[in-house]
């Protein structure tokens, strides 16, 4: 499910590189950087810290961790929906009122990444090192 989204709003995105505002970009590179802090953190989440002090570092696999890692991710499908609908009605509509509101949404959405990304980076801290 998560990857149809993901490839939803590839597409929308790649359909308007060349009319693509700098605020669109802008929120395209964020969602990628998120997904991809989201994706490593799931992995280091999964693996655990290893018995031993590591070298590397790591994210426990605790009840906090997994909350952290749940809100953010569900802020992450939030925005990237906002972005998708956003687009559909930008391709639908064109400007107005409409196109206005989405924005609105998208950028509310987009803004509470950031604050989860943070707890999820975070994690790390407490982690191996």
């Amino acid at each position: 499910m998560k990857r149809i989204i993901y490839l939803t709003i590839a597409i929308l995105f790649g359909a308007c590189l060349v009319g693509c505002t700098s605020w669109e970009r802008q929120s395209f590179q964020a969602l990628s950087a998120a997904q991809a802090v989201l994706n490593q953190a799931q992995i280091d989440y999964t693996a655990g810290c290893p018995a031993q002090v590591a070298t590397d570092p790591c994210i426990p696999r605790n009840q906090a961790a997994f909350t952290v890692i749940t809100k953010a991710k569900a802020a992450d499908v939030l925005a990237v929906n906002a972005m998708v609908e956003y687009e559909q009605v930008k391709a639908a509509a064109g400007s107005g009122s409409a196109l206005n509101a989405a924005q609105i949404a998208a950028a509310n959405a987009l803004a509470q990444l950031p604050s989860d990304l943070t707890a999820v980076k975070a994690l790390y801290q407490t982690g191996g090192k």
